[in-house]
C-alpha cells in the first residue's frame, strides 16, 4: 500500500534560484516530488530497497511560485509518514535575508530515527 505526505514550503519567494538534494537510508522504495506553481519541478525515485545510505538525486530551478510543496511517497507499509524540518536564513552584511536553507528529515516506520529520506533545499535571491 502506497502512502504519501505533502510538506508545504512557503519560505522561498517566487523568482528565487532553488536547488535540492535527496538521500535515503530507507528499506522501502518511494519518491520525492518537488512542485511549485502547479508545476512538477522534479521527481526523484528510490528504486533500490536497500537500507544502505543512497544519494538519489538533485536538481535546480528558478522558483515559479512561492507555493512550493515537497511530496514524499513510500511504496510499502502502513505507518504514517513523519517529518521534521529546520530552516536557516542567510543574511548579508546589512542583516537582510538573501538566502534560505531547509533540511527535511523523514521517518516511514516506528523506529523514529528520521533517516529514511533527507531532503536539502537551498534558495537565494536572483541577482546580477
Amino acid at each position: 500500500m502506497s502512502r504519501s505526505i505533502d510538506i508545504p514550503i512557503k519560505s522561498f519567494p517566487a523568482g528565487w534560484f532553488i536547488t535540492w538534494d535527496v538521500s535515503s537510508q530507507c528499506c522501502n522504495t518511494g519518491s520525492v516530488q518537488i512542485k511549485a506553481g502547479g508545476m512538477v519541478l522534479d521527481t526523484i525515485k528510490k528504486k533500490n530497497p536497500s537500507a544502505n545510505l543512497q544519494f538519489l538525486g538533485n536538481g535546480q530551478n528558478i522558483l515559479p511560485s512561492k507555493d512550493m510543496t515537497v511530496t514524499i511517497t513510500i511504496d510499502d507499509g502502513s505507518e504514517p509518514i513523519l517529518e521534521r524540518h529546520q530552516a536557516s536564513m542567510v543574511l548579508n552584511n546589512k542583516g537582510e535575508t538573501v538566502g534560505i536553507t531547509i533540511g527535511i528529515c523523514v521517518e516511514d516506520s516506528i523506529d523514529e530515527d528520521f533517516n529514511d529520506f533527507f531532503i536539502s533545499l537551498a534558495g537565494w535571491k536572483k541577482q546580477g
